[in-house]
C-alpha cells in the first residue's frame, strides 16, 4: 500500500470516524485513503515522529537559547552574498552579473530581500531540519522569475523505500494538502532514522530545554511571591487558642510586611512568644540558576558546532574569540554554507540556466576581511606598492573629493624591476643591532651576561627607546601630512603607506629589549635556586618573546592610528588636533614599555623557575599605587603551571584584560614544594 496519495481534498479528521465503523478488509481501507488523499504513516513509523511542527515552531519562540543561536547562524550566513560565475575554462573563471541567475538572487521577489529570505530558511533548517522554497515564474522582477519560502511547519519530504526523496506533501495556511513533485522547487532535509523527514535537534535537545522550561517557570513564581526566604511563625505550645477574628488581624497585618505591601521590607512586630523561624528550601544561588541558563546556552551552541564564546555563552578572552572569528566560517558554518550552495548549484542552476556553465558560490572572502592593518599589510605585500588613491581614502573617511586626488602615488623606492614593496626596506631583525642598555647582549647557558642591567636600568632603556622611536615616527607623520596644504590628509593612505613597516620595527625593538630583560628576571631566580643555569637556555626564550613584541606592536600601531583618524574628525584645526593626538600616542608609549617589561620579566623569571624545578609561585604586589585588586593578590601562592586570582600566569600576562596589564609593576617570588 503506497504511504501517500494526491487528492485536492484532504479529510484526515474523518479517518477516525471510519475506522471505528471498521473496514472490511486492507483493501477497503487502502480505497478509503487513496479517495481522500490522507496521508499515512507505515506501521513502522510511530506517529510521534510526525509530531514535531507545533513542537519545534514553538521552540523558537519560548526557549532564548535556541533562538540566540540559531539567529546568530542564520544572521551570519544569510547575509552573505551569492555570486554567479561562468567556468570558462578549467583555468579561467568570469564573474557574471546581468544573467537572470545572478538577478534572481540579488532580486529573489518583490518587496522581498535576498538577507531575508535566506534567514527564514535558515531558522527552517535549524528548527526543523528542513527547508523548501518554490521557484516561480514573475512579471515582477527583472530576472522574470521569484523565489517563495515555504514555511518548514508546511512541508514535509516524502520518501520511497530506501528513504530517497519521492516526492514534496504540502500543506496550505488553510489545511489543504497534496503531494507533489520536487521540480521547481529548492529544498534540502537532514538526517532521520527513518523517512526523509529529517530530524529536529529540538528532538536531541528535548530533555535540557524542559530542564530550562522549569528553572524559568519556578523563578517566575518565585519572584510572583516575593523572592522571600521561606518562613515560618512558630506560637508557644501554651498559649491560648486564636480567635477567628485575631487570627485574621493578625494575618493581615503580617501581610502588610511582605510581597508588593505598603510596608514591603519592615520589621513586623510578632505578639509575646511568637518565633519567625527560617526554613531551609532552594533558592536561586543554591539552585545556580545563573550557572544552568548558561550550561543551557552552550549545550545549545555545541549542538550546532559553534563555539559558545561567539554567543556569549562562554567567557573568551581576545586571542581565543579573534580564533574562534576566523573558524567561525570555516570550520563551523562552512559545511552548512557549502550544503545550501550544493543545493543552488544542483537545482536551481539547471532551472534557471540550464546547459550553461553558471555556478553560484558564496563570497565568504567579504566575511573574512581582517582588521584595517591586517588588510593594508596583506594586499600592500600582495601588489607590490600603495593600492589606494589619495581620493580613494578621503572616501574612506567620509571626507569631500579634492582635486589632484585620483592619482596612485607610488613613492620612489618601489619600481617595477626594483623592490617589490616598500615593505621591503624595513631591516630583518637577525640583521639589526640590537637595542640595548650597556653593550651588545650576550645569549649564553650559564653566567649572567656582564653587560647586563638591573631590572631597573633595563626598563628605563625599554622606556626611553620605545618613546624615543615614537616621536621620531610622529615628527615624520606630522610632516607628511603638513605638506597638504589646502586641507586634512588623506590619513588612512598616509598611514597604511608605512604601518607594515613601523611595526616590524617596533616588534624587533621590544623583542630586544624583551630578551635583555627575560635574562634580567630569569637571573633573579638562577642566581638563588640554580646558579650554574643547569637545564636553561636563554634562547629558548626568543621564540615566545617575538610573538609577544609583534602582539604588543600591532596593538600600539592600531591605537596610534585611532588616535590620529580621530583628532582629524575633531572640529578645530586639523593640524593642531594632529600634534595632539601624536602626542598622546608618543605619551602611552611609556604605559606599553612599561607593561611589555614586566612581562618580559615575569616570563623570564617563570621559565628559569621552571628548569630549576620549582613548583610553587608567589605574587608580590609592587608600584606606589597598586590597583586593588593586585594589592588584594598580594602573597598569593599557587602552583608553577596554576594561574592566580585574577588569571594571570604572571604579572603583564599578555592573556589578560588591559585592566590587569597596563603599567603593572608587580613580581613573583618562587619555591618548591613545601618551601
Amino acid at each position: 500500500m503506497a504511504w501517500w496519495r494526491r487528492n485536492k481534498q484532504n479529510d484526515q479528521a474523518a479517518l477516525p470516524a471510519k475506522a471505528a465503523e471498521g473496514f472490511g478488509d486492507l483493501d477497503a481501507l487502502s480505497a478509503y485513503v487513496t479517495a481522500h488523499g490522507i496521508r499515512i504513516v507505515d506501521p513502522g513509523i510511530p506517529l510521534s515522529a510526525y509530531a514535531d511542527t507545533a513542537a519545534a515552531g514553538d521552540v523558537w519562540r519560548t526557549q532564548p537559547s535556541v533562538r540566540k543561536v540559531a539567529d546568530y547562524i542564520a544572521r551570519a550566513i544569510s547575509t552573505i552574498p551569492w555570486h554567479v560565475y561562468e567556468r570558462v575554462s578549467d583555468t579561467d573563471r568570469r564573474r557574471v552579473s546581468g544573467h537572470p541567475l545572478a538577478q534572481l538572487l540579488g532580486a529573489p521577489g518583490p518587496y522581498r530581500t535576498p538577507s531575508r529570505l535566506w534567514h527564514g530558511v535558515l531558522v527552517d533548517w535549524l528548527i526543523y531540519d528542513r527547508w523548501c522554497v518554490q521557484v516561480l515564474p514573475s512579471a515582477d522582477t527583472a530576472s522574470g522569475w521569484e523565489l517563495r519560502r515555504i514555511p518548514a511547519r508546511l512541508m514535509h519530504v516524502l520518501a520511497d523505500d530506501f528513504d530517497g526523496v519521492a516526492a514534496l506533501y504540502l500543506t496550505d495556511p488553510h489545511g489543504r494538502a497534496q503531494e507533489v513533485q520536487s521540480e521547481g522547487f529548492l529544498f534540502d532535509h537532514g538526517y532521520a532514522n527513518v523517512g526523509a523527514d529529517g530530524t529536529s535537534p529540538m528532538d536531541t535537545l528535548r530533555q535540557i530545554l524542559a530542564e530550562q522550561t522549569e528553572a524559568v517557570e519556578w523563578r517566575r513564581q518565585v519572584w510572583k511571591n516575593g523572592a522571600r526566604v521561606p518562613t515560618v511563625i512558630e506560637r508557644p505550645a501554651d498559649a491560648p487558642a486564636w480567635s477567628a477574628t485575631a487570627k485574621s488581624r493578625f494575618t493581615e497585618a503580617f501581610n502588610a510586611f511582605i510581597g508588593r505591601a505598603g510596608q514591603a521590607g519592615g520589621t513586623p512586630i510578632l505578639e509575646d512568644g511568637m518565633k519567625l523561624v527560617t526554613l531551609s528550601a532552594f533558592n536561586p544561588r543554591e539552585a545556580q540558576d545563573i550557572e544552568g541558563r548558561r550550561l543551557t546556552d552552550i549545550e545549545v551552541a555545541s549542538a550546532y558546532h559553534i563555539p559558545p564564546e561567539l554567543v556569549g555563552a562562554r567567557e573568551g578572552t581576545f586571542s581565543n574569540v579573534d580564533a574562534f572569528r576566523q573558524m567561525l566560517y570555516t570550520h563551523s558554518l562552512g559545511p552548512t554554507i557549502t550544503q545550501l550552495q550544493d543545493v543552488l548549484n544542483v537545482m536551481l542552476v539547471p532551472l534557471i540556466a540550464p546547459g550553461s556553465n553558471l555556478y553560484v558560490e558564496a563570497n565568504v572572502e567579504a566575511k573574512l576581511r581582517g582588521s584595517f592593518l591586517e588588510q593594508a599589510q596583506l594586499l600592500q605585500t600582495a601588489v607590490g606598492a600603495p593600492y589606494m588613491t589619495r581620493a580613494e581614502g578621503r572616501t574612506v573617511l567620509n571626507l569631500p573629493r579634492l582635486e589632484g586626488t585620483d592619482e596612485l602615488i607610488t613613492p620612489l623606492n618601489v619600481v617595477e624591476g626594483g623592490l617589490a614593496s616598500p615593505r621591503d626596506t624595513a631591516p630583518k631583525p637577525e640583521d639589526q643591532q640590537l637595542p640595548k642598555a650597556g653593550g651588545r647582549l650576550r645569549l649564553v647557558k650559564s653566567g649572567r651576561p656582564d653587560d647586563l642591567g638591573t631590572a631597573k636600568e633595563e626598563r628605563q632603556a625599554l622606556t626611553d627607546a620605545l618613546t624615543g622611536w615614537a616621536e621620531r615616527q610622529a615628527e615624520g607623520l606630522l610632516e607628511r601630512a603638513s605638506a597638504k596644504a589646502d586641507g586634512p590628509p588623506d590619513f588612512y593612505t598616509l598611514w597604511a603607506v608605512s604601518s607594515p613597516e613601523r611595526q616590524e620595527q617596533l616588534a624587533a625593538l621590544l623583542a630586544a629589549h624583551g630578551l635583555r630583560l627575560a635574562q634580567v628576571g630569569a637571573w633573579e631566580v638562577l642566581a638563588e635556586f640554580n646558579p650554574d643555569a643547569e637545564g636553561w637556555d636563554a634562547a629558548v626564550m626568543e621564540a615566545w618573546l617575538v610573538k609577544a613584541a609583534a602582539s604588543h606592536a600591532a596593538q600600539y600601531e592600531q591605537a596610534g592610528y585611532a588616535a590620529a583618524a580621530d583628532a582629524v574628525r575633531e572640529d578645530g584645526d586639523w593640524r593642531d588636533n594632529l600634534r595632539a593626538g601624536m602626542a598622546a600616542w608618543v605619551t602611552a608609549g611609556a604605559v606599553r614599555a612599561a607593561t611589555a617589561g614586566t612581562e618580559a620579566l615575569s616570563f623570564g623569571s617563570h621559565d628559569a623557575a621552571g628548569a630549576s624545578g620549582l613548583t610553587r609561585k608567589v605574587w608580590r604586589t609592587g608600584g606606589r599605587n597598586p590597583r586593588p585588586s593586585h594589592e588584594a593578590l598580594d602573597g598569593e601562592a599557587v602552583a608553577l603551571d596554576d594561574v592566580f586570582g585574577n588569571g594571570l600566569r604572571w604579572p603583564g600576562d599578555g592573556r589578560g584584560d588591559v585592566d590587569e596589564t597596563a603599567g603593572c609593576n608587580c613580581s613573583l617570588d618562587y619555591t618548591r614544594e613545601g618551601g
